[in-house]
């Protein structure tokens, strides 16, 4: 199937010649829409031009894709519908409650993290990420600017465009986190100039997220911590007046300190909140994240986190997106059975999802290897559990 060629003459021409003709008629069931031939067979993994003159996509399930990017880079709205443009260079402004919607089920990368990942990189990774279900990536980085980390985020984000997923630039900011001084938070600040000036005119579904964790000394002085987001917001905001940018609250982005963070004057209206639980995975003895067979009381953990923050986004009228869960807690000595990390993910999906709000799991190296281009086979029970 060719692709959506981007203006009106382009579009007409495509229709013409490229296109099928249908004669069918619409379907919609719990699942959502499909669109049936008369022959009965459904539309699939293809565009469709309806009598309203707009543009649907199908995806390979035959529903309709909606509020999310296509496989080949496009993106449909609410309805449904074909959003002219967003995807592209210089494309329009995304407001933060659709960008929201858009972000669905995502994964922390460590793709430009660290120099063994980035040697491992290709593009088949997105393209495999997008075929499972993975709507956005989270890519952390923690390196200073320099020519090659430019080159290298340009073709990951290119490559995730391209391939119908959203980035999302997360830094790690690790000076400033653990030596909070003025000098460590003006480097952030001109860290976070110098991507905004690099991709100045990239299109508005890539995100910035300011900072990867609130930790460390910082999360005794929210005070510095909302000072470094109003100078670096407004530093941005010299190049990207209108791109959305996130901040998170203090103690390892837990929602129960979203209240504290003063949004910067220099939001523009495209701000969203960060924040995250269970980022290293859920625990069998810290009764702050205690799991062990998904007791009424330990799921209330959760819950409770959650109802947090759309508490706050209705008080704000700021969206939030969950940047980090971890089914397991593999870097504490792995104690959970891949059936037990199954039962918590799926509550943990159930939950996020049931309440609108968006989340990346951490991390892509559990799931997938990259050195090989492969599924961790071990590891597809707990990954299709969330999403698919």
């Amino acid at each position: 199937m060719k692709r959506i060629y981007l203006g009106l003459a382009a579009s007409v021409l495509l229709a013409v010649s490229s296109f099928p003709s249908y004669a069918g008629q619409w379907k919609q069931d719990t699942a959502g829409w499909k669109y049936e031939n008369d022959d009965h067979t459904f539309l699939q993994n293809q565009w469709f031009r309806d009598d309203d003159g707009k543009w649907y996509y199908f995806e390979s399930d035959g529903y309709m894709s909606a509020n999310c990017m296509t496989p080949d880079g496009y993106v449909t709205g609410a309805d449904g519908a074909w959003i002219e443009g967003l995807g592209q260079s210089k494309d329009q402004a995304v407001l933060p409650w659709q960008y929201q919607t858009f972000l669905g089920k995502g994964l922390d990368v460590t793709w430009s993290e660290f120099q063994k990942r980035t040697r491992t990189y290709s593009i088949k990774q997105v393209q495999e990420f997008k075929k499972a279900g993975v709507s956005h990536v989270r890519i952390r980085v923690q390196d200073d600017i320099s020519t090659e980390l430019l080159v290298l985020l340009d073709m990951q984000i290119t490559d995730c465009l391209k391939n119908g997923i959203i980035p999302v630039i997360a830094y790690q900011a690790h000076e400033f986190k653990t030596d909070p001084t003025k000098e460590n938070m003006d480097h952030v600040t001109e860290w976070w100039s110098q991507i905004a000036e690099h991709f100045k005119d990239a299109s508005h579904l890539l995100a910035f997220d300011l900072m990867i964790e609130s930790s460390d000394a910082i999360n005794k002085l929210p005070d510095t911590l909302n000072e470094m987001y109003e100078q670096t917001v407004a530093e941005i905001r010299k190049t990207n007046p209108d791109r959305i940018i996130m901040i998170s609250p203090r103690l390892r982005s837990d929602p129960n300190y979203l209240s504290e963070l003063k949004i910067p004057s220099a939001h523009n209206g495209y701000i969203m909140a960060e924040w995250h639980f269970y980022a290293s995975g859920p625990d069998k003895t810290n009764e702050k994240k205690l799991w062990t067979t998904g007791t009424d009381a330990e799921k209330k953990l959760i819950t409770d986190k959650i109802q947090t923050a759309l508490a706050w986004q209705q008080q704000t009228g700021i969206p939030t997106w969950v940047g980090a869960w971890m089914p397991g807690n593999y870097n504490k000595g792995n104690t959970y059975s891949v059936e037990e990390q199954t039962v918590f993910a799926g509550f943990m999906t159930k939950a996020l999802s049931d309440a609108g709000i968006p989340f990346a799991v951490n991390a892509d190296t559990k799931y997938y290897n990259a050195a090989e281009n492969t599924w961790i086979s071990s590891m597809q029970p707990v990954f299709k559990t969330i999403f698919q």
